[in-house]
């Protein structure tokens, strides 16, 4: 009776592992924080984005004055003089080091 039992629960199927939840794309990510202020297009060109002045992604000076590790601690610790929020208990350290490619990919446009 008990091998019948192993048997039987060998060969029933075992769900898969369950999705992984939580996890956004880069993308996903600026959309919900950063394109507000920043716009989809990483211009700044928002209502939000003009009044604050924030930082337009595309421009080359941009691109090339401004360190990985500054995008980071932008992120991360946010701008004071900027009024840009810290991201630190919003965003995962992967999350905010996700998003270093992805301004970057503004200035390739």
């Amino acid at each position: 009776m008990i091998a019948l039992a192993f048997v039987l629960l060998a060969q029933a199927t075992m769900p898969g592992p369950a999705p992984v939840t939580g996890v956004r794309t880069p993308e996903e990510i600026f959309e919900q924080r950063c394109a507000k202020c920043h716009g989809s297009d990483g211009k700044a060109q928002t209502k939000k984005g003009r009044e604050l002045k924030a930082k337009d992604f595309t421009k080359p000076k941009f691109q090339q004055h401004t360190t990985d590790k500054e995008i980071v601690d932008a992120i991360t610790n946010g701008l004071r003089k900027k009024k840009m929020p810290a991201f630190k208990n919003k965003l995962s350290p992967e999350e905010i080091q996700a998003l270093v490619p992805f301004v970057r990919a503004f200035g390739k446009k």
